[in-house]
């Protein structure tokens, strides 16, 4: 024992020695480090002896990795800051701390792996490690098992590209660095691999590397054996179609700002305020600029759209799906989900992906309303209708039958529903009839999803349903005839959507006019067709502004009607108040020379005369003119209730379709589009009972699981907890009383008898005993 107690003294000893030595070279190096700042050509001897100490300390850190060190990890920081000024003395530094963390990357101690690393950074944030080197060395970093020291080698490789790509792009580092990334996903293991795929990402969301190359190195990596990366590449490739950049005036900000921070209408305006306003609408400026720009780079185009070859990708991605039969279902959702937004998105033809999906899809499946949504969203017009009738025949098959239950029925007929909005001509008239026989089923849900189908049929093609569907435009088949097809021949379409506007645009440029359309005179490359959308979407932003510039020109010219209307109301008064007051005098007149006898006559006469006053103003409510005074002021309320319409109730009719519109732009079948189904309120009820008894249990361990049968009583306590307290408290007083007395009474008994003395004649006898 004795022997263990010096040895542990000893220890301290040092330690405490080595400390205080760690300290005094620490305010040396410091003081140093001052004076070389100030002048660096004066102070190269000792530096050169701090380097000769760096160099002792290296070879004890090569002899003891694991071991802490802190004379070397003060001694490197010096070395870092000073390097600039003496980059050839200090050449071989950069060497040996590279070659210390490639040698033990894993077996060095931890913080003084960290503090090396930070000496790195600071020595390629002055330039003095060239950037490919530096991204290269960081990169194989990766497998490191310290969390802290990825995260930060992650931001830094990030913040680096940013860095040099700031004022031009640096096309011949990029081109390099993007070549090492190819070779890493392909050859090296699966941390590195990772963390490299989640770089080029994060640098394709920040619009640093937004090029084809970019986004072709990315979907590579749903072909690589780890599922990790597979389901990194494919949510890629899915979620930028559907992130869309919202952009704000900035008065709409501004009211935002003002909803949150002055929450009280009846705040004081004062001259702080207003600045403060002020400046919210110039940053609010500033965020659109920059949501302008990004989208200016971008051009408006998805990922998806700059994939080389999308046609030969999706069939390598559909055949990698086949063969790995034994993959994860979530793998699986996933490469579905990505080939169905191909085909959707590039209208490629992918025949054998409809039976594949259609072995999955039966009621009782996992995840049905997904592969649901991943099936009607893979299907466009171009696809014939012979080879999606089995999966359709399917579909009607086993989810669409009296034996289902009405959450099967209702996912079958929206399903159903998606399907025909993308091709409207793949039904047959037997099926729509089948279909169409579900409206009067006794459940909501399934009547509202018939009827969806009903009212979608009657818009395309009411030929196929019967006369008592087709509502009152369709009634007659005389209209119908050479308006609709009974073989449904779809229309052959000439040329090319959008190319006359670049034609146009084209002869604008060169004052020429083209005898022949430009997709006749050559062929349009990938530019044209970028030209061509960017065109389209120029015309209906001008369509739109020409639609609010004539709805402006109506209100101003109803305001001028009114200001004119109300012109002539004012001429018209001023006449009959002149008519008015003449025969104002004239009655005058005659009233005084009438005598005081006469008054009582007149007062009888005029409450007789008063009720055929009213029938004959009744009778000239009928036949008025239309240029008398109150057709003018009913028009003028017609036209406010017109305006009010206009503006309020209108919008709100409209405003669920104008939400559906803009949420969906482009066409996407979500999976909330077909699981919708209201649930009654037993159903309700029976779910919320079975998850108190199928209750999960919480993270921690609660003591053993003590069940009881359900039709064990509960005990008397456990019902009085559930009861109110007002209702118990009557009884708990009552049950209080009563124990007070009974303890009372066996008190009495027991000091009669002379078991028990109260407390005081207790401690007397104690006393007495004492003394």
């Amino acid at each position: 024992m004795n022997q263990q107690e010096n040895a542990q003294k000893n220890v301290s000893t040092k330690s405490k020695e080595y400390k205080e030595e760690c300290r005094q070279l620490l305010e040396r190096i410091v003081a140093l480090q001052l004076k070389v700042f100030k002048a660096p050509d004066l102070y190269v001897k000792e530096v050169l002896n701090v380097v000769e100490l760096y160099k002792q300390q290296f070879e004890l850190v090569k002899q003891n990795p694991g071991q802490s060190n802190g004379k070397f990890s003060i001694i490197a920081q010096f070395l870092s800051k000073v390097a600039i000024y003496y980059k050839t003395d200090l050449k071989f530094y950069i060497e040996d701390l590279m070659e210390l963390i490639n040698h033990f990357q894993n077996t060095l101690n931890q913080g003084l792996r960290k503090r090396i690393i930070f000496c790195l950074l600071r020595l390629r944030g002055k330039n003095l490690i060239e950037p490919y080197r530096m991204i290269v060395f960081l990169m194989k970093l990766f497998n490191c098992q310290d969390k802290d020291l990825r995260r930060i080698i992650f931001r830094f490789i990030i913040k680096d590209i940013k860095q040099f790509n700031k004022k031009h792009r640096n096309e011949t580092l990029n081109k390099q660095i993007q070549n090492f990334i190819i070779d890493l996903i392909k050859k090296s293991q699966e941390n590195i691999a990772k963390r490299a795929l989640q770089i080029m990402i994060e640098l394709y969301k920040k619009n640093i590397w937004k090029d084809n190359k970019c986004v072709n190195i990315i979907a590579q990596g749903c072909f690589n054996q780890n599922y990790k990366i597979k389901l990194l590449a494919c949510y890629f490739l899915i979620e930028t179609t559907e992130n869309h950049v919202e952009i704000e005036s900035s008065e709409d900000e501004a009211d935002k700002y003002i909803q949150k921070k002055g929450k009280n209408k009846c705040v004081k305006p004062t001259k702080a305020r207003e600045h403060r306003v002020e400046r919210e609408k110039k940053m609010a400026d500033k965020k659109q600029r920059k949501k302008l720009q990004k989208l200016k780079s971008s051009g408006g185009f998805f990922a998806l759209d700059q994939i080389y070859s999308p046609q030969d990708f999706a069939e390598r991605l559909f055949d990698n799906l086949k063969k790995h039969e034994n993959e994860r279902f979530s793998v699986k959702l996933a490469m579905m989900h990505l080939i169905s937004r191909l085909i959707h998105r590039h209208k490629l033809l992918i025949i054998p992906f409809y039976t594949y999906i259609q072995k999955h899809l039966y009621p009782n499946s996992k995840d049905i309303a997904k592969l649901f949504a991943y099936l009607a969203e893979s299907i466009h017009d171009q696809i014939p209708k012979e080879d999606l009738q089995p999966t359709i025949r399917h579909l009607i098959d086993q989810f669409i039958n009296d034996r289902c239950q009405e959450l099967t029925l209702t996912m079958g007929l929206r399903g159903i529903y998606e399907i025909l909005q993308k091709h409207p001509k793949i039904l047959d008239k037997d099926n729509i009839t089948y279909l169409i026989h579900y409206i009067k089923y006794k459940n909501r849900n399934v009547s509202q999803a018939a009827r969806s189908i009903l009212n979608h049929f009657k818009d395309t093609n009411p030929q196929l349903l019967d006369k008592r569907l087709r509502g009152n435009k369709w009634k007659s088949t005389e209209e119908l005839d050479g308006e609709f097809d009974d073989n449904f021949i779809q229309q052959i379409t000439i040329g090319i959507d959008g190319a006359e506007l670049l034609q146009q645009e084209e002869e604008e440029k060169l004052n020429k006019k083209f005898d022949v359309p430009i997709f006749c005179d050559r062929i349009l490359t990938d530019e044209d067709f970028k030209r061509i959308r960017a065109l389209k979407r120029k015309r209906e932003a001008e369509i739109e502004q020409n639609k609010l510039q004539e709805k402006q020109q109506k209100t101003e010219n109803i305001e001028e009607e009114e200001e004119d209307d109300q012109n002539e109301y004012e001429d018209e008064d001023i006449d009959e108040d002149e008519d008015d007051i003449s025969e104002i005098s004239e009655d005058s007149v005659e009233s005084q020379d009438n005598e005081d006898e006469e008054w009582e006559d007149e007062d009888v006469e005029d409450d007789n005369d008063n009720d055929d006053n009213l029938e004959y103003e009744d009778d000239d409510d009928d036949n008025i003119k239309p240029d008398s005074k109150i057709t003018k002021e009913q028009n003028k309320l017609r036209r406010q209730s017109l305006s009010e319409l206009d503006e309020d109730s209108v919008q709100e009719y409209y405003s669920e379709e104008s939400q559906i519109s803009d949420e969906n732009p482009h066409g996407y079948v979500r999976e909330e589009d077909i699981m919708r189904y209201r649930k009654t309120k037993s159903e309700q009820k029976h779910e919320k009972l079975e998850e108190l008894k199928n209750g999960t249990k919480e993270k921690w361990y609660q003591g053993p699981n003590k069940k009881k049968s359900e039709f064990a009583s509960t005990s008397n306590k456990e019902k009085l907890k559930n009861k109110p307290l007002q209702m118990m408290r009557a009884k708990k007083v009552e049950q209080k009383n009563k124990e007070s007395r009974i303890k009372s009474k066996i008190k009495d008994l027991k000091n009669k008898l002379g078991h028990v003395r109260s407390g005081k004649q207790a401690q007397r006898l104690k006393k007495q005993k004492i003394k």
